[in-house]
């Protein structure tokens, strides 16, 4: 192995068990979809949960190639790593549970859904996905992996193409609301973008 486990390691490991456990906790108690997700697409969101993780912490389990560490062992570093994956997993489970019994996995919408402006929702319109590429980010600081590197960017653009859908959902459902809430709050950098 080519990466020991840290103490750096072991909070980002107990970040994430902190945000599967509250996602699983709370999978199923919200409305019901209008329209349902299928098998594939249900599937495809644990495959993409499965390579984001097996990419973050690749370096645990690989000794070279795309699983190699190429960000130095730096106690700044990973401090900062572990800033900001504790400080992203706050945000995704605030912001989680703010939208409720609103929240989908996939981009679809709810029977009687709420547009939700409160909390996090008051700088960004998709603070879970602030929140998740914050934590991501900060784990690939801590695991400095290659594999961890290219997943974040990866997994960045995937979320911008999302984000787009979702804004045309929620235009659809809320568009006046929706539209006036664009105007005055981002889609996922607070005060930038």
């Amino acid at each position: 192995m080519t990466h020991s486990l840290t103490i750096f390691t072991w909070i980002t490991i107990g970040c994430w068990i902190l945000f599967c456990s509250y996602w699983l906790l709370l999978r199923n108690k919200t409305k019901e979809n209008i329209k349902v997700r299928t098998a594939k697409e249900r599937f495809m969101g644990a495959l993409g949960y499965f390579l984001i993780f097996s990419s973050l912490y690749a370096p645990l389990l690989m000794t070279g190639g795309i699983g190699r560490r190429i960000l130095p062992a730096d106690v700044v570093l990973q401090t900062a790593g572990v800033v900001l994956c504790i400080t992203g997993i706050l945000i995704c489970i605030w912001s989680r549970y703010l939208l409720g019994k609103n929240w989908s996995g996939g981009v679809t919408a709810k029977k009687d859904h709420e547009l939700v402006m409160t909390g996090p929702y008051r700088f960004v319109r998709h603070p879970i996905y602030t929140g998740f590429i914050t934590a991501v980010t900060g784990t690939t600081l801590v695991t400095g992996g290659l594999a961890a590197i290219i997943m974040t960017l990866i997994f960045a653009l995937g979320l911008c193409i999302k984000i787009n859908q979702e804004e045309i959902l929620l235009s659809n459902l809320f568009p006046e609301a929706y539209t006036a809430y664009q105007q005055h709050t981002r889609k996922l950098i607070p005060f930038i973008w």
